[in-house]
């Protein structure tokens, strides 16, 4: 997960331009998290912030976290430059409880939902996956949702060049190669190729016992600055999937 280290301004850059992040991923996350105004939101994997200051410009009181130091840093330069009252911090899933524990003593806030768009595919094996969804249960309010977006694992297209990306299976793992409208590789990230029942077993095993998946869609922005033939197969063959759970 730390590979976002080393790619961070350059992902950072692909992020914001990116039409299925802008048009797809960002929007769909936004809108299976639900409102949002004056509700605590924990953003996990939050990366440089692109995300996270959305759900604080609809009035979300946000704390995000990510692995990558590097991610991190480019988010709270940004908190700098805008104040949006986000607070960043650099942890891994085991961790963030102690960490919030630290900087908010026995205030510790619980919150309301939680959002991970693009990483859980990222956790390293089933017991780091676990972990994920352990320690947001722990931190969830009763009736608080977690809901987050990650890698298709049904998704069919392996191999095929699709709306900018190209997505390989090699020595049980998964490569994703992002490409620019030339069709050469911008920057390349590694991935578990997790199952369905990988997620349900890990969110089951965490505590949580409700479960919904969400096919994802194209906001009609997307298709009017992109054009259908670019989303050509993507609601039905999408790369990626929406997931959503709650604490009961």
């Amino acid at each position: 997960m730390t590979q976002y280290n080393k790619i961070s301004e350059d992902y950072t850059k692909l992020a914001k331009t990116d039409p299925v992040k802008r048009y797809a991923q960002y929007p769909e996350a936004i809108k299976i998290l639900g409102k949002v105004k004056n509700k605590r939101v924990l953003d996990i994997g939050c990366g440089s912030g692109l995300l996270t200051a959305q759900l604080a410009k609809k009035g979300a009181k946000v704390i995000g976290y990510d692995v990558s130091k590097g991610q991190i840093e480019l988010a709270k330069k940004e908190e700098n430059k805008n104040f949006r009252r986000i607070q960043y911090f650099v942890s891994e899933p085991k961790q963030i409880e102690n960490i919030l524990k630290k900087s908010f003593g026995q205030s510790l806030p619980l919150f309301d939902k939680a959002s991970s768009t693009l990483v859980l595919h990222y956790a390293k094996d089933r017991s780091h996956l676990t972990e994920f969804f352990s320690s947001t249960f722990r931190l969830l309010k009763q009736g608080g949702t977690f809901s987050a977006i990650f890698v298709n694992p049904d998704f069919k297209r392996m191999n095929k060049v699709v709306y900018n990306r190209l997505f390989v299976r090699e020595n049980g793992k998964m490569r994703v190669d992002f490409l620019d409208l030339k069709g050469d590789v911008k920057l390349s990230a590694y991935f578990s190729n997790f199952s369905r029942k990988d997620y349900e077993f890990a969110a089951k095993k965490a505590g949580f016992r409700y479960f919904k998946w969400i096919k994802l869609k194209v906001s009609e922005e997307g298709i009017k600055n992109m054009g259908k033939e670019f989303w050509k197969g993507y609601e039905k063959d999408c790369p990626y999937t929406g997931f959503i759970t709650i604490k009961k």
